[in-house]
């Protein structure tokens, strides 16, 4: 869904306030004013800004939620840096060479009964960094693919 024309300014009784380019949180914004306050026809206001009934009332639900905040630009995936801390590494290497034919299943499992909840592929990531992988077992294999 393309606008009819580009919004560039907000036009109002009193004059106009330009955007500037590519400041989508605003047009946002400005999008969910006219949706909740001008009484035209929500299809109306989507066609004018590009968006879908969706995208709408994702960012209505998030502006709500967040404030002006919810409507700035997230990039996906995790919100911080996860690092793998140091006793963890330390444990997952000391299994593994302990003993070789342990999985990283096993390996996880372990590590969240001693209170650090860490994925399987987590430990297979630190398993691989340090040249730990082994060769599954005949039959392993297919037993992953059902």
């Amino acid at each position: 869904m393309e606008p009819a024309s580009p919004i560039r300014e907000i036009t109002g009784p009193g004059g106009t306030l330009p955007l500037r380019a590519g400041d989508e949180a605003s047009l946002d914004l400005l999008m969910l004013v006219e949706g909740e306050t001008s009484g035209r026809p929500l299809e109306e206001i989507l066609a004018r800004f590009g968006r879908s009934r969706s995208t709408y009332y994702e960012k209505l639900r998030r502006f709500r939620e967040q404030g002006l905040e919810g409507l700035l630009a997230r990039p996906p995936g995790p919100r911080s840096a996860w690092r793998r801390p140091l006793e963890v590494v330390r444990f997952i290497v000391t299994a593994r060479m302990r003993d070789p034919e342990r999985g990283a299943a096993a390996i996880a499992e372990e590590l969240a009964r001693a209170g650090h909840a860490v994925s399987v592929r987590s430990v297979e990531r630190t398993l691989t960094q340090f040249g730990l992988t082994r060769l599954p077992r005949p039959g392993e294999r297919e037993e992953r693919r059902k």
